[in-house]
């Protein structure tokens, strides 16, 4: 780690490379895109949640003029068609059954969007319609029908002792993590006071600005897909697998992309797309729309039931933690979401005796998978209500119950797995103050809530790569996996080369992501890009820099250790210095001549950790809030919110903090209002009309982000990632406050005005 204290471009803000482009309309994202003899597809999607498909005939569809081609169970036999982000148990198109509303039945690519649209009510589809389970409970019921019948759940048993999994043949629990520390059994009988409680999360949409939208092009020799997604070199494979092609001859382009939030992991409509033009050898254009897009990606809603034994003094004792994760249709990264649901179940506490039990179960609903906090949302929003429950129960401050039980730095969360690496207390503490904890609200019906809560981040088995070109005028191309989604790492990123080469940030450019030129990387996700990617891309820069260092000593003739880097130039002690420029064709002897730096990253696998691989780092979320309940409608108002986020280095302070306010207000979407509402297996609110996003209306009357620095992060000059930790407390925090101000406790989310005054009322009549 560099331990300079004295930084010229790393750690100040600087403005965004992208941000001109896109201020100014010039970005193009993959929906901008036109090609030669390009055509446009539409999906066919089943209107039942549950069926059998007894017929699909396209013969009518294929005849109507402007149609190109059309795509049905009978179009993919030839392909490896069935895929998917941990089981294969999706396909392109529906071949036996359907099993959610929105299934992909059969695709139609024509000369035009409208067209298609058109040609999609000649496809003749009969279905026989079966039972359906839309929800945890219905799904894991005795005899509950199975959504995929004969399959066994998978099963991670890492220091346990629980039953084979072998119990769940025949149910709906596609996977499930148990890991326990002690006799949990023996702490509760510790305990003086045992409290059990449940809590439910909803299932909630991604919202990107950009719904998901690809381009895929089979010239008979190569596929090419221009994608808006997350992780394009794990699309390749999964494309490569699907059409029985090298890796090699599969190649896939990310232009500018519009949001993510997770919705873009892993594989999505492409498959149908790529199908199409392999069919056809014609450049295929498939763009989901709003609606398409609610029904192909979710988070999981959630059940978590949390036991916690404690004693008369607050000390936390034993915790048992029950999650049940709704993973929809199809599985999708809901195992892995699962398991990290049921890792990050315990909380940022000192507990000596614990037990957890995480299920992904299938039911007849769209997909869930990944999403910004990646299972941490549903845990957190439990155990850090219970906290506060528990506090009211015992009489204790809900500060000072926290303050009395949070792991402190160096302790270990799990045997065999990363210490904890910050002070808990510090960002609590923080929040309180600046919330003002002690001090008693002025009005009634106001109250304040706190929340602290804590996730393993930066992904597991992690690989990531990056190249540095200094061409022989000195200025740099970097090569980077990382997928700008809006989060801001190509100007991050660029500032650690900027830091590290000891030259001005315009000088540096950033390539378009291509699988064909980009060194690899697994995906953008978990908090990663400034620890995983940033590692990569310093490495790749003190390569560069050290190679460009030799041949100065070359050109200069003078000793190695005597050169350093400043300002564009290469100095010598008491020297003017030459160039970069210079430097480069002098030692070639021409202008033909480059400096190539390489970086990689490579997480450490482990056995003893759960989850086989140590955790990069911790990413914390403090938060504090106060609100204001309007009793007469339900009403809560944020009135001040208070951020911590554990940046260890801030590489761009003004980004961080702009990443931790828009977490923010993914919590308080969730938190108040964001629903999928289901009746009998139909998605009643696909858009943006019926499903509600907060606005600027909703944020706090004032919002506060504090970024902590310790330089404690294993990234670039101490740095960490941060981006996901502001999501975790505030659901938790604004629950707590509301509990406080009016005396009634909500355990199912979110907190909307309805449900609210119901409460109130049903206090009242039994005061």
């Amino acid at each position: 780690m560099n331990q300079r204290k004295v930084y010229n471009v790393a750690g100040k803000n600087a403005r965004r490379v992208d941000g001109i482009e896109k201020v100014t309309g010039k970005a193009l994202y993959t929906g901008d895109l036109q090609l030669p003899g390009m055509a446009y597809a539409k999906i066919l999607r089943s209107p039942l949640a549950h069926a059998r498909l007894m017929k699909v005939d396209a013969s009518r569809a294929k005849g109507m003029s402007g149609v190109i081609a059309t795509l049905t169970r009978d179009d993919i036999k030839d392909l490896n068609y069935k895929y998917g982000a941990t089981y294969k148990d999706q396909s392109i198109v529906a071949v036996d059954k359907v099993r959610y509303v929105g299934d992909p039945v059969a695709a139609v690519l024509a000369e035009s969007p409208a067209i298609a649209e058109q040609a999609l009510d000649l496809i003749e589809v009969e279905y026989d319609e079966l039972p359906k389970v839309t929800n945890i409970e219905e799904a894991t019921a005795p005899g509950a029908i199975q959504v995929h019948p004969g399959d066994i759940a998978r099963a991670e048993l890492r220091g346990s002792v629980y039953d084979a999994p072998e119990r769940f043949s025949g149910t709906n629990i596609c996977y499930y993590l148990g890991f326990s520390r002690g006799d949990v059994a023996k702490g509760f009988a510790e305990a003086d006071h045992v409290f059990e409680d449940t809590f439910r999360f909803q299932k909630v949409q991604h919202c990107s600005l950009e719904a998901h939208v690809n381009i895929a092009h089979y010239d008979g020799d190569k596929l090419t897909v221009w994608a808006s997604c997350q992780d394009p070199f794990t699309l390749r494979d999964h494309l490569a697998g699907i059409f029985r092609l090298p890796l090699s001859r599969v190649r896939v382009i990310v232009p500018w992309v519009g949001g993510a939030y997770g919705g873009k992991l892993y594989v999505k409509a492409e498959p149908i797309a790529a199908a199409l033009s392999w069919r056809t050898r014609r450049p295929v254009k498939l763009a989901l729309s709003v609606s398409e897009s609610f029904k192909t990606i979710t988070r999981h809603p959630a059940r978590v039931t949390v036991k916690t034994g404690v004693n008369k003094d607050g000390k936390l004792v034993a915790r048992e933690c029950q999650v049940y994760m709704n993973t929809g249709a199809y599985a999708d990264a809901g195992p892995r979401v699962a398991q990290k649901a049921g890792y990050r179940a315990l909380g940022p506490y000192k507990i000596p005796y614990a037990k957890v039990e995480a299920h992904g179960v299938y039911t007849n609903t769209v997909p869930a998978g990944a999403f910004r906090g990646f299972g941490a949302l549903q845990v957190t929003w439990a155990y850090e209500s219970q906290m506060d429950m528990i506090a009211a129960r015992l009489g204790l401050d809900p500060l000072e119950f926290r303050l009395k039980n949070l792991l402190k730095k160096g302790d270990l969360y799990t045997a065999g797995d990363t210490p904890v690496d910050c002070d808990l207390n510090e960002g609590l503490l923080k929040v309180a103050d600046a919330i003002k904890w002690r001090q008693k609200p002025s009005k009634p019906n106001r109250a304040k809530g706190i929340s602290c809560c804590i996730k393993d981040a930066g992904g597991t088995y992690k690989v990531a790569g990056a190249t540095v070109k200094m061409s022989s005028d000195g200025s740099v191309v970097l090569l980077t996996g990382t997928v700008e989604l809006g989060q801001g790492p190509r100007t991050a990123l660029t500032q650690v080369v900027a830091e590290e080469l000891a030259m001005k940030l315009d000088q540096i450019a950033v390539a378009q992501l291509d699988t064909d030129v980009t060194p690899y990387d697994i995906s953008t996700s978990a908090s990663s890009s400034m620890v995983v990617m940033g590692t990569a891309v310093l490495r790749a820069a003190q390569d560069a820099k050290k190679q460009l260092l030799q041949c100065a000593a070359k050109v200069m003739k003078k000793k190695l250790d005597n050169l350093r880097l400043k300002d564009g130039k290469v100095v010598a002690k008491g020297g003017e210095g030459i160039s970069y420029s210079k430097v480069i064709v002098d030692f070639f002897g021409s202008k033909a001549g480059e400096v190539i730096g390489k970086g990689l990253y490579k997480d450490k696998r482990s056995k003893k950790a759960i989850l086989g691989s140590t955790t990069t780092f911790w990413e914390v979320g403090w938060g504090a809030v106060e609100v204001e309940v309007d009793t007469e409608t339900g009403v809560i108002r944020l009135l001040n919110y208070v951020s911590a986020a554990d940046a260890g280095k801030a590489i761009n302070p003004e980004q961080c903090i702009g990443q931790d306010e828009g977490a923010v207000m993914f919590g308080i979407g969730h938190t108040l209002m964001e629903e999928m509402v289901y009746e009998d297996g139909q998605l009643l609110n696909p858009n943006y009309v019926d499903y509600r996003v907060p606005t600027f209306k909703d944020l706090p009357d004032h919002l506060h982000t504090i970024l902590i620095e310790n330089r404690n992060g294993p990234g670039p000059y101490g740095s960490k990632g941060l981006g996901e930790g502001g999501l975790l407390p505030v659901a938790s925090a604004v629950a707590n406050a509301v509990a406080r101000a009016v005396g009634v406790r909500i355990q199912d989310l979110p907190l909307t005005p309805v449900k609210v005054w119901q409460a109130i009322q049903a206090k009242q009549r039994t005061a």
